[in-house]
Parts: structure tokens; C-alpha cells; sequence
């Protein structure tokens, strides 16, 4: 289905209060998440929704809009132009998921916001990898990941400049986080994200398991 609204009521999921005035795009954005959220849920733990309210729509947003997971989950929900994608895990394992989804941004288009979002010493080390030419959309797209993954702990804002790319080797990207973001996450300071080629998109992947040494999470094996 075209993620704009038009077929999404056939999904039979209903739109919060705080969406009604949304217009159709954003409806079906939500609608199609949610559908895709309720399959992950139930692949992952087949009991749990018997157990809560089975007219609930999981995720459900919450007062700052970001989701709220079922008792036992954590999850992260992306969306692009064409694809919505769900990932959930559970919660007595990961404190924390993220996932994004990104269609490549072409770097004149990106000159107007790129300070923002990236350092110039993080595109350098881009610059010299496979990834040289979409480096502003992978690292986008990584540190969207690296912020869905903390906000169910530090619940705040996170600056695109509290992660810093360090290493990048392959798929597999480095970040150092500042000082106030890694004391947040009591002490840790450096988180990995995996990255790859979907659908000709950028996706980005970062995990948080509940227990982490040296202050580094443990990294996990692509599928």
C-alpha cells in the first residue's frame, strides 16, 4: 500500500487523539506502523497480546508521541516514502533498540543542514570507505538509530553532536558519546551501529543489551 493515507483504513488501526488533525500522509504513516508493530509483536512473544488489551494498537503513542511498548517489549519503528519497518525484541534482554530508514540525500542537497548534524572530521572518515558517497545520509541515519535506542532511558532530546563517529569499518560504525549522554547511560561511552543497503536505502541498526562492559555494548552479528 502507498504510504499516503488513502488505503490505510483498511488496516483496521485507529488514529489517537493527538493525530486527528494529521493530515492523510501522517495517518497512514501511523496506521501501516502500527499494523506492522502488532505482526513483530506477536512473532516475537505469540501470548503476550492475549494477555493485554486486544483492541490496544501497539505501540502506543505516548504524551511526548514516542511509543510505548507493551509490558516485556522494546521496539523502534522506522518510515520512508515507500517502506514502514518494525524491530522488537524483549525488554529483559535490550534496554534499548533503534532502527532508521533513509533514502539517500545527495550531498548539494544536504550543504544547508549538514552542520547541524554532522563534523566534518566524521565525514572524513566516511569519505574514505564504500560509503563515501551517501556519508551524510548514513550518518543521519545512524545517529537517528543511536537516539531511538537511548530515549527509553535518558528521555530528552539528544543532539546530533552527543554522538561522534570514531571508527568505521565496513558496516560497522564506532560512536563516542559526550560526556552527559554517556552519564545518562550510567557510564557508557561508546555505542555501534550497523549499517546496510535495503530496498536502495540506507538502514541503520543499533541495540542496546541490558549489560555492557568497559563501557562499550556488546556488538551483535548481522542476519
Amino acid at each position: 500500500m502507498a504510504l499516503d493515507g488513502g488505503e490505510m483504513a483498511a488496516l483496521d488501526v485507529a488514529i489517537p487523539p493527538q493525530l486527528a488533525r494529521a493530515v492523510a500522509k501522517r495517518k497512514g504513516e501511523y496506521r501501516a506502523g502500527r499494523r506492522c508493530a502488532m505482526e513483530a509483536i506477536r512473532d516475537l512473544a505469540p501470548d503476550l497480546l492475549a494477555l493485554t488489551d486486544t483492541a490496544t494498537d501497539w505501540p502506543i503513542l505516548g504524551p511526548d508521541r514516542a511509543p510505548v511498548w507493551p509490558t516485556g517489549v522494546t521496539g523502534s519503528l522506522t518510515h520512508c516514502d515507500r517502506f514502514v519497518v518494525c524491530l522488537t525484541a524483549k525488554s529483559r534482554q535490550y534496554v534499548g533498540l533503534g532502527i532508521d530508514i533513509e533514502a539517500t540525500v545527495r550531498p548539494q542537497d544536504s550543504l544547508e543542514i549538514r552542520s547541524q548534524i554532522i563534523r566534518p572530521e566524521e565525514l572524513e572518515l566516511v569519505s574514505q570507505t564504500p560509503w563515501a558517497d551517501a556519508g551524510f545520509t548514513l550518518l543521519f541515519s545512524a545517529k537517528e538509530s543511536i537516539f531511538k535506542a537511548v530515549y527509553p532511558t535518558v528521555k530528552r532530546f539528544v543532539d546530533f553532536h552527543e554522538a561522534r563517529l570514531t571508527a568505521i569499518s565496513g558496516d560497522d560504525l564506532r560512536f563516542e558519546l559526550q560526556p552527559e549522554l554517556s552519564s545518562q547511560l550510567g557510564r557508557q561511552s561508546i555505542l555501534r551501529v550497523r549499517a546496510g543497503w535495503w530496498q536502495g536505502h540506507v538502514m541503520t541498526l543499533c541495540v542496546r543489551p541490558h549489560m555492557f562492559e568497559c563501557g562499550e555494548a556488546h556488538s551483535i552479528e548481522g542476519r
